[in-house]
């Protein structure tokens, strides 16, 4: 009965593998013989009991890209983008990208863990890491999205810390150059630019120290944080938005982690030492409840240990009311 039932969870599998490569060389699969039993689907497979492997796929131009697209639906095709920290645009001929080789969702392909138990308590939060190119966003403590990001360049990198949802715009342009539009634009720095917004991803860091997304993830994060809230003489916080911790180090120079994933199925994982870091980078502030209002307007804002060289929330809400002129990177 063991064999049976590995055979059997066996079956999906190597036809998802089958259909997936032909689906890149642009041939089309020939019908399945039916099993004498039926298979159990991959979505009874428990998330824990699978182990994820992969493998590349050449593109030898548009039509395998279309071709892949139309086997694997809009919605897996772009989380195999996600998985290659590319955006359509940059997938060029002569690429190779990065396949599960097991029917997949999307969280299942995330590096982040599907429960963190040490911010069950925080509402809403997310954590952007650096070292494998990716944000996950958690609701009391539960994974609920995950995608690519394209965080700063070798020579403007986006420092790490904890930061803070402050405003938001639909359409921004940048103060490195006014032809470029960012569009659902999350200001994380009132002094720096630091946000989150809709640009390229060419499958590395790229930015002036934003952190980059893809336009669907940008727009449904524009749509969750929540705002800061200010005095109306705007030079108090009191009410903080939502927290995001940006952590850990790029290794500019090295293979990138996700490329790396047909030898290694766990080099995107984060590991327990860095979910160790992202508590710490939480806990510098005492508590993520909205702090009370001073007594007064004209008494000053709390003051934060946000760890961000940049300076305190408190720094920044000084600045609340210049906010249209913010820079954005």
């Amino acid at each position: 009965m063991r064999a049976h039932s590995l055979l059997a969870r066996l079956i999906p599998v190597a036809c998802w593998a089958a259909l997936l490569l032909r689906a890149a060389t642009g041939c089309e699969p020939s019908p399945p013989r039916a099993p004498e039993e039926t298979a159990p689907p991959p979505a009874a497979i428990a998330p824990a009991e699978r182990t994820m492997s992969y493998s590349r796929v050449h593109v030898a131009g548009p039509a395998t890209l279309r071709s892949m697209r139309d086997s694997l639906g809009a919605a897996s095709f772009l989380d195999l983008l996600r998985l290659n920290r590319l955006d359509l645009a940059h997938v060029r001929k002569g690429d190779s990208l990065i396949v599960p080789l097991a029917p997949f969702d999307h969280l299942i392909l995330s590096p982040f863990p599907r429960e963190v138990a040490a911010i069950d308590s925080v509402a809403r939060c997310l954590f952007v890491s650096l070292r494998v190119q990716a944000f996950a966003a958690y609701e009391g403590g539960h994974l609920v999205r995950w995608g690519p990001t394209s965080t700063g360049r070798r020579e403007s990198p986006t420092p790490a810390g904890l930061y803070h949802a402050n405003w938001k715009d639909k359409e921004r342009a940048s103060t490195v150059n006014e032809e470029w539009l960012l569009t659902w634009y999350v200001n994380l720095d009132n002094l720096t630019g630091v946000s989150f917004h809709q640009y390229d991803l060419p499958g590395r860091p790229a930015s002036h120290s934003c952190v980059r997304l893809l336009e669907e993830d940008a727009r449904w994060i524009y749509q969750w944080v929540e705002q800061w809230e200010l005095s109306e003489d705007g030079l108090a916080i009191l009410r903080h938005g939502t927290p995001v911790v940006i952590f850990g180090d790029y290794a500019f120079g090295a293979r990138a982690p996700w490329r790396r994933l047909p030898e290694d199925a766990g080099a995107t994982t984060i590991v327990p030492e860095e979910l160790r870091w992202i508590a710490r980078g939480l806990s510098l502030r005492q508590d993520l409840r909205p702090p009370q209002p001073p007594e007064s307007a004209s008494e000053p804002a709390p003051q934060s240990a946000d760890s961000h060289a940049a300076g305190s929330p408190s720094s920044r809400s000084a600045a609340a009311a210049e906010a249209a002129s913010a820079p954005a990177r």
